[in-house]
């Protein structure tokens, strides 16, 4: 809770991927009492629901559609953003670390007069769906699949007209693995429409970093590198009164913690930048 100054943890009973934060003023019990609630949209291991995280309550079904985890086993679905509207919620799957499945990219919506959730497959083929973000003017998705190192942009549409959700697909940018030991995890974009990746290094003897990408050119125009030997960097997003400070998450996977050089892998890091972020939107669904 940032603006209380406060850090509070919500434990749930599922595998939770990603969540889309909802506008407050879309209670359809309006007697009860404001803030009671906070209401998300949770990308659960095998499905998408409105959920209160504080009080621990569902707030609707399961979306509607094809199971989004026919595998199930290890694999989920992981990352997701609210387009630039706040129309759908993109969200894509985890493989789970097993080179035979495939996952798909989910946009979820919400049916207006029965407050219905709905979703759909709009990528397919995907390993370990990350970065998705949007250009400022959301007509451009961002996506990456992390085991191939490529971040792809492709074109976004954000009207029902029958047409593609996502087509056009191109790459954006490519992390050669002779030039660099990581794949693209987290991205967000900034006020200017620069593509910033978090870089989760595979190489735990190298330091993670974060990179500023030219969205025409795919080219890396400004680096934040990771202190203390903090490998594996897993997202970042812009904050603070001005949206000048860069947030950036970092992992432990698989490191032994009391042998390793790296003390403080799984923290939160903060860094202060001469460019700015951009209110990240919510979603118009009611609950």
């Amino acid at each position: 809770q940032p603006n209380q100054c406060q850090h509070v943890t919500y434990n749930v009973d599922k595998k939770l991927g990603a969540f889309g934060l909802l506008k407050s003023n879309h209670q359809k019990d309006h007697n009860a009492t404001p803030g009671t609630t906070r209401p998300l949209l949770c990308a659960w291991e095998d499905g998408f629901q409105l959920y209160d995280i504080e009080q621990n309550v569902k707030l609707s079904p399961y979306s509607q559609g094809e199971d989004v985890n026919p595998q199930k086993g290890l694999s989920r679905l992981n990352d997701g953003r609210t387009d630039v509207l706040g129309k759908r919620f993109i969200c894509g799957g985890y493989f789970g670390g097993d080179e035979a499945i495939r996952m798909k990219v989910f946009a979820v919506e919400q049916e207006k007069s029965s407050g219905t959730l709905q979703h759909q497959a709009i990528v397919e083929d995907i390993q370990i769906t990350n970065s998705l973000c949007f250009s400022p003017d959301g007509r451009t998705m961002y996506l990456a699949d992390s085991p191939t190192k490529q971040i792809y942009a492709y074109d976004y549409n954000n009207s029902h007209n029958g047409e593609p959700i996502a087509s056009n697909k191109t790459l954006l940018q490519s992390k050669e693995p002779n030039t660099l030991h990581g794949v693209p995890d987290g991205s967000c974009v900034d006020r200017e429409g620069y593509l910033w990746n978090a870089v989760w290094r595979t190489d735990t003897n190298e330091s993670g970093l974060v990179q500023r990408v030219d969205p025409q050119t795919g080219e890396v125009v400004f680096t934040v590198d990771i202190p203390h030997g903090t490998s594996q960097v897993s997202c970042c997003c812009f904050g603070g009164r001005n949206l000048d400070i860069l947030f950036i998450t970092t992992a432990a996977e698989f490191l032994d913690r009391d042998a390793s050089n790296q003390p403080h892998a799984g923290g939160l890091y903060a860094v202060q930048l001469p460019f700015q972020g951009r209110p990240e939107a919510r979603l118009d669904f009611s609950f």
